[in-house]
């Protein structure tokens, strides 16, 4: 390239909760071409004059359908966007970036995986480009939203316990958190009309049954007039 050239990409920071081992797991590609081809790295797109996208969301709409999520989103939101002569090899570069949930299991393409989200914010699985302070920022932004909003409840899906949405919370803000602070909330959300009880019982923690709730509100979080953090 030139050295007018310029890239800007958008980037998504695609989160997963994985029941069976009670991490929080973030997708990753494995890159086909140079630079750092054979690595680990979000999933992202080129977004300049050659594409059809008319917004940024276009280009997260085309990252989510092509093979490199090509999951169904529970939650996205633009966090931050980045640039500097340095982060890429090629050139001046610059990348948007995206928090998003996935809320179903699903099956992965032979070039995607899950990798530990905490592993990767902390540098200890090591991502080319500035891979791993993106994925810093998004697990910030995730913590600190999650003090004061219902975001949280995206990874548990349509309908979910009382329990289960405490586990996340906890998980999600690294700290045990009160089950009756997490009924409070469930209260005030249904009172708000974002849930509501099912009248149906699943097999909890010790195979007790458990109420659960379903969420009427899909891809909508409601924020509390408290935070955790208070």
């Amino acid at each position: 390239m030139t050295l007018s050239a310029y890239l800007h990409t958008v980037d998504l920071c695609v989160l997963f909760y994985c029941r069976a081992s009670g991490q929080l797991k973030l997708l990753l590609n494995k890159r086909e071409a140079e630079p750092f081809a054979g690595h680990w790295a979000l999933p992202g797109v080129v977004v300049n004059g050659g594409v059809q996208d008319l917004s940024l969301q276009d280009a997260v709409e085309r990252l989510r359908a092509s093979d490199k999520v090509g999951l169904d989103l529970a939650w996205s939101e633009q966090v931050g966007t980045v640039g500097d002569a340095f982060r890429d090899p090629r050139c001046w570069s610059s990348s948007t970036y995206y928090l998003a949930i996935v809320a179903d299991e699903v099956t992965l393409g032979e070039h995607q995986s899950w990798f530990s989200l905490a592993a990767v914010a902390d540098g200890s699985i090591k991502l080319p480009f500035d891979h791993n302070s993106i994925v810093a920022a998004v697990q910030e932004r995730l913590f600190s939203k999650s003090l004061y909003s219902s975001l949280p409840l995206m990874f548990l899906g349509h309908e979910f316990s009382a329990p289960e949405a405490t586990t996340i919370f906890s998980l999600v803000l690294a700290r045990p958190v009160l089950k009756t602070s997490i009924r409070q909330r469930l209260l005030k959300l249904t009172e708000a009309g974002y849930l509501r009880e099912t009248g149906r019982k699943k097999n909890g923690e010790g195979g007790r049954p458990q109420a659960t709730v379903e969420n009427l509100k899909p891809g909508e979080i409601y924020f509390f007039d408290r935070s955790f953090a208070e």
